[in-house]
């Protein structure tokens, strides 16, 4: 199940993203488990899986990306690019799969990163732990409805 949903999810990603950018998708096994416990914990519908994970991938890609940007390295301006334009596509890929509410409970902890990182604060994140306590508040919020109804 979990290699399916890896796989649908980076080929849900490689027709989504732009060919010109020429960006390859690639994200070790191991980087992909560490948000796949998450979403066994919820009874979420398997699209929404894949939208998750998708966001999940594109956001590790990014951090990925500007971690790699050192300064006089042949490829700075090409890493440099490449994180901005992958956040520009979370976003992009987040109004698509309609998952705004996640978009907006994650931009203060990515803009904190960043500030951190331009600072030269390289603490690795972990967007996995954010998208847990999303769906935590997300799972909450929804058992205080159906309980009121």
């Amino acid at each position: 199940m979990n290699r399916q949903l890896i796989e649908d999810t980076f080929r849900l990603l490689q027709a989504e993203i732009s060919p010109i950018a020429g960006i390859q998708l690639h994200l070790s096994l191991v980087e992909c488990e560490q948000l796949l416990p998450v979403l066994e914990r919820y009874d979420l519908e398997y699209t929404r899986k894949v939208h998750l994970l998708g966001l999940y991938t594109i956001l590790t890609l990014a951090a990925q990306r500007h971690m790699e940007c050192v300064p006089h390295h042949p490829d700075l301006t090409r890493n440099i690019l490449d994180g901005d334009y992958l956040y520009s596509f979370y976003l992009q890929f987040a109004v698509k799969c309609r998952e705004l509410d996640l978009v907006a409970y994650l931009a203060p902890s990515i803009k904190k990163m960043q500030i951190r990182r331009s600072s030269g604060d390289w603490t690795q994140e972990n967007p996995a732990a954010e998208m847990a306590l999303f769906l935590d508040q997300e799972y909450k919020g929804r058992n205080r409805t159906s309980k009121a109804i």
